[in-house]
């Protein structure tokens, strides 16, 4: 199942994604790289999502850990120069360029839940990740602008979801 989003991702970023500007998304894509890998060293034992492989991830992608560096080092780089290279100009576009990318992150989501390739913990649910990929793409954006900010808001927004979700500190 993961495979799949894996070889989708893939396309779409060769398919539609701006490369030329790839040096100038790379900062942005170390930000979001950061943060999954803190996300799986802060939460190692109080994951709020767990991957499970399904069919062929077996032979890819075997357990938890190896979706998610597959997600973090081969989904993310083809994702930033599509979501980064094609973002609006506009505000009101950018809105709506954040609600799709969160849309479709929320959608494969399902689909992976539904095929029991994703379980959530603790509270967590769809819509927990409908709202966390809203910031998250939001926050790549102010990344992009002012990378000083992402960060600020990011370490307030892991706060936050430490408080509301009551995970222990590691």
């Amino acid at each position: 199942m993961q495979s799949s989003f894996v070889l989708f991702f893939i396309i779409l970023g060769l398919l539609f994604g701006k490369w030329r500007r790839y040096q100038e998304y790379y900062p942005t894509l170390l930000f979001w790289i950061t943060g999954n890998l803190l996300y799986e060293v802060l939460l190692f034992h109080h994951r709020v999502w767990v991957f499970h492989p399904v069919g062929m991830d077996h032979l890819f992608l075997p357990d938890h850990l190896m979706v998610s560096l597959g997600i973090t080092l081969i989904i993310y780089p083809f994702v930033i120069p599509v979501f980064l290279g094609r973002l609006p100009l506009h505000v009101s576009g950018r809105l709506w360029w954040i609600l799709l990318w969160a849309l479709l992150f929320t959608v494969i989501e399902f689909i992976a839940y539904v095929n029991h390739s994703i379980t959530h913990h603790y509270g967590w649910s769809l819509l927990c990740s409908f709202l966390f990929n809203v910031v998250t793409f939001s926050l790549l954006i102010i990344h992009q602008k002012t990378a000083l900010a992402a960060w600020i808001l990011s370490g307030s927004f892991i706060a936050f979801l430490f408080i509301f979700f009551d995970i222990p500190m590691p």
